[in-house]
């Protein structure tokens, strides 16, 4: 049994193109308005339009992803918890993507799993919930009950997406050409490069299964952490079925405390759990948006989804190691040294453009002992490494790393949510001196 898509789910790549352009174009004409305005009569002048149209293009951006699902639900989760680069109405207005996407239809995700199984649902499962536990951009998660009692969670990749992340990733790579050529210090060629690579690897569910099981193994002499075990038997490269581990989402602050989980406690094993798979394991969780970990008592986290996972080449952790002592200790020769050995290239020789990276990396949030990106840092960020940026931009980085830069990212808007008081120099020191002391 094939599934078909509903007839209102248009797959026509001019469809979507016009639909993707025109939120593309409409979010930055407003921009470029707005910039002239601020020419002619001053900052001070448009900082009311700047709020509103930030506000005006988050709702562009929800509204066109719901109704085209797909990549563009991707991206805007991504935009959504990036609290360290974007406007706060971005944040408030796309962060609901982690909770609401639309799901699919019942009858349309039964048939896809039955379709996966190769049987009935009924000769596989006692009880399969109609109600999905969650609805992502690429798949649909359902809780359901083997015969013998056990419960699991069944993740199903929806029938038509591969052809809709074709489509998309086509469309995207035209509008990023485009947009390199108008405005020549926003290149996001290089970013689409890298979502095009892994994007591939999310929606092969049999990869997720591996890396689930690595990080399971990493994981496991640790009693704060938990990854749900996969059930192979059951499992195909559209559909995952794995152990039903209930928690509570990780920035559902009320709820946390209802439940007499201290939130310092979750930071601090959050932070811990990271450092640990970026330094010592040097394979890592690349998603780790709040929708993909849970809390239960303990502190206990449980990680989902490894879609997006990362194994680190020979002696890379290492240098990753390298770089952050580097720049915790303000060795500016050594930070550039260590850039340099990741792989970074700059257009010419000056190192002010990767010691201001280290900074925005690291740096600050070390000095000002804090761990997550706060107002001040926030501005700092978009204020002074754009400059210094466009005078010698970065023309070469490792993929690896720039994982790594999106992992920090969403931690740090994870630990806003939190109020985390962690000192990240207190968590991260004793992954280094092991790291240092196994090199």
């Amino acid at each position: 049994m094939s599934p078909q898509p509903p007839p209102q789910r248009n797959l026509r790549r001019t469809h979507r193109f016009r639909l993707v352009a025109r939120m593309v174009m409409t979010i930055y004409a407003g921009y470029k308005w707005i910039q002239l305005l601020e020419k002619l009569r001053g900052t001070d002048a448009v900082l009311d339009r700047y709020r509103r149209h930030h506000r005006r293009s988050a709702e562009i951006a929800y509204e066109t992803a719901t109704q085209l699902q797909g990549l563009l639900i991707k991206a805007c989760q991504f935009l959504g918890t990036r609290a360290d680069i974007l406007p706060r109405a971005y944040i408030e207005i796309l962060s609901q993507l982690h909770d609401r996407v639309p799901a699919r239809p019942y009858a349309e995700i039964a048939a896809a799993v039955e379709s996966e199984l190769g049987r009935p649902l009924g000769e596989v499962f006692e009880r399969f919930d109609e109600i999905p536990l969650a609805a992502a951009s690429l798949a649909q998660v359902h809780h359901a009950r083997l015969h013998g009692g056990r419960d699991v969670a069944v993740k199903v990749q929806y029938p038509e997406i591969e052809q809709i992340v074709a489509i998309d990733l086509a469309n995207f790579r035209f509008l990023v050409r485009i947009l390199a050529r108008i405005e020549r210090n926003f290149d996001l060629r290089m970013v689409i490069r890298e979502v095009s690579k892994y994007v591939t690897l999310e929606l092969d569910f049999e990869n997720e299964a591996r890396n689930s099981k690595t990080i399971r193994a990493n994981m496991a002499n640790r009693s704060d952490v938990v990854v749900p075990e996969v059930l192979l038997e059951f499992s195909t490269r559209r559909l995952l079925v794995m152990e039903y581990l209930p928690g509570i989402k990780i920035t559902d602050v009320e709820a946390l405390e209802a439940a007499g989980i201290d939130k310092q406690e979750v930071a601090r094993v959050l932070s811990e759990v990271f450092c640990q798979q970026i330094l010592v394991d040097g394979f890592f969780h690349a998603d780790p948006h709040p929708g993909n970990i849970l809390v239960r008592p303990g502190p206990q986290l449980v990680l989902l989804d490894f879609g997006l996972a990362k194994d680190f080449p020979p002696g890379f952790a290492l240098q990753v190691g390298a770089l952050a002592m580097a720049i915790i200790a303000e060795d500016r020769d050594a930070m550039v040294k260590a850039f340099a050995d990741l792989g970074f290239k700059t257009k010419n020789d000056d190192p002010a453009s990767l010691i201001a990276l280290g900074d925005a990396f690291l740096g600050q949030a070390v000095r000002g002992g804090k761990a997550y990106a706060d107002k001040e840092l926030i501005d700092t960020f978009n204020e002074d490494l754009p400059e210094v940026l466009r005078t010698n931009p970065i023309v070469e980085a490792p993929s690896h790393l720039l994982l790594v830069v999106r992992v920090m990212g969403l931690l740090s808007g994870i630990g806003k949510q939190l109020q985390s008081e962690v000192n990240p120099l207190a968590v991260i020191m004793p992954f280094l001196t092991q790291k240092k002391a196994e090199g």
